[in-house]
């Protein structure tokens, strides 16, 4: 016999041979026992202070030959006066935009197009934040082109203007939105317009702004000791520190204040605030206030949120609402922390089937009433802790992703291991407290309703949940009506 066709069969034997073995070594999924517990180590990055105070995170990522900065002052949109409510907004355009006493915003796209390389400026209810980002051999004049709209922004008078243009197109879009409608009116109610929670700005008071404002409120916050900066990419933290250090020369520290902002004030009360509007859909949010910043039932707030209204397809909300009942497209909700003193909101969105609205609501209701009446099954809680856990490691994909939330976390006063043990938190919570937090945290008869949409076409009218209060929604838009472009 040829010998080749002798060691092919010994091959072709020896191979069926171990695919016999491994059917046999194969068992059914039934039978395989409970998969390891998922072990997850992070990576801290290293903090060192530059000698005019600027605190500064450090991770080294050799990936790619990249380099990205994070920078965040303090001051943001709560520290503006009522009258000049969107002046912070302002500020975080057009400090990048308006470039530096040295060159234009548009000179300095031009020297980070040729580079490749952004720089970009934002702000929310707290902070300012300025990235940035170039490839290493870039890096040199990356940082110099940052520290200098840090150090010596201009604020030039065009590109304000532009941004207040932008403004107040973006105010006249917004009332052709319904839901956008909706949240707004919600945060007023839920907060109150005269509190820097739920106040939002106007033609009127974007008009008000001068240059002089944005100059001095920058002025008041910009300084190295109100400044932390996280910088990740391919550079030795020696590196990192000597460019720092000389790209922030000459940037003096000095004391920063703040004014007090009171806390939020509970101002629910079931009341139904209905706008009239043509639209297919009831538009709806509906809650009241929800918890701070490190509350101790943080865990127990987030798998319930997800087991409500968080979980997407698996959620109460959604599965009753959309799978069972068909009322509603997307429907989402749960009890949200605020950012610093402020509280958040219990809250819950949708656009609901306009012919059976009423009865989307008092469903809404039902199931809050369950999940703080009866215990969620074994399967949602283990569903929903398993969903937390798995997706919590995948914010960790980048270094830039791990500086980011361990500034974010230092920024807000929580414990150094907050992130090493949020697996485990989210282990221990159990059906009680899932229950427990339903009821400290929920009341539907409190909860207000701001209803956007056409009463007309609901199956019953919105006094049979409660208390109705009209808001017109065209006197609003008429009062709004801001300057000519």
């Amino acid at each position: 016999m040829n010998s080749k066709k002798i060691v092919k069969g010994l091959v072709l034997g020896a191979v069926l041979a171990a695919l016999v073995l491994t059917a046999a070594a194969q068992k059914h999924p039934r039978e395989l026992g409970p998969a390891p517990e998922l072990k997850f180590k992070l990576t801290k990055p290293a903090m060192f202070t530059l000698s005019n105070g600027i605190r500064c995170f450090y991770m080294e990522d050799k990936e790619l030959p990249l380099v990205s900065l994070r920078g965040v002052i303090k001051g943001g949109n709560f520290c503006e006066p009522a009258d000049k409510t969107g002046l912070a907004s302002l500020v975080g355009q057009v400090l990048r935009t308006g470039g530096t006493k040295v060159l234009t915003g548009d000179q300095i796209n031009e020297e980070l197009e040729f580079i490749a390389a952004s720089i970009e400026s934002s702000v929310n209810n707290e902070y300012l934040t300025v990235s940035g980002n170039s490839l290493k051999k870039d890096f040199a004049k990356l940082i110099e082109l940052y520290a200098d709209i840090l150090m010596n922004p201009e604020f030039r008078q065009d590109k304000i203007d532009l941004a207040k243009n932008q403004t107040y197109e973006g105010m006249r879009r917004r009332w052709d939105q319904p839901m956008q409608v909706a949240r707004l009116l919600f945060n007023e109610k839920i907060y109150g317009a005269d509190t820097p929670f739920g106040r939002s700005s106007t033609p009127a008071s974007v008009k008000a702004v001068t240059r002089d404002d944005l100059v001095a409120f920058y002025k008041r916050y910009s300084a190295p000791n109100n400044f932390t900066l996280g910088i990740t990419g391919d550079l030795s933290m020696s590196e990192a520190k000597a460019a720092l250090e000389k790209a922030f020369q000459g940037w003096a520290r000095k004391k920063v204040t703040f004014a007090e902002v009171a806390p939020p004030v509970e101002k629910a009360d079931g009341t139904i605030y209905y706008a009239s509007k043509e639209t297919p859909q009831g538009n709806v949010f509906m809650g009241h206030l929800g918890i701070a910043q490190k509350s101790p039932d943080e865990f127990k707030v987030e798998v319930m949120n997800d087991i409500l209204g968080g979980g997407g397809f698996t959620a109460r909300l959604m599965k009753e609402l959309r799978s069972n009942r068909g009322l509603t497209y997307g429907i989402y909700g749960g009890v949200n922390e605020g950012t610093g003193k402020n509280r958040g909101v219990f809250q819950i969105g949708s656009q609901l089937k306009a012919a059976k609205f009423v009865e989307a609501v008092e469903t809404i209701k039902a199931i809050i009433r369950d999940i703080q009446t009866n215990p969620v099954t074994d399967e949602e809680i283990a569903t929903s802790k398993n969903s937390l856990v798995n997706s919590f490691v995948f914010r960790f994909e980048q270094k830039s992703q791990i500086l980011a939330q361990f500034m974010n976390l230092k920024l807000d006063g929580y414990p150094d291991n907050y992130l090493e043990t949020y697996i485990d938190n989210i282990r221990k919570v159990s059906k009680a407290d899932v229950q427990d937090a339903a009821r400290k945290y929920m009341d539907p008869a409190k909860m207000i309703l701001v209803v956007v949409g056409d009463e007309k076409k609901f199956d019953k009218p919105l006094s049979s949940l409660g208390k109705v209060a009209t808001i017109d929604i065209k006197a609003l838009q008429e009062a709004e009506k801001g300057p000519a472009k």
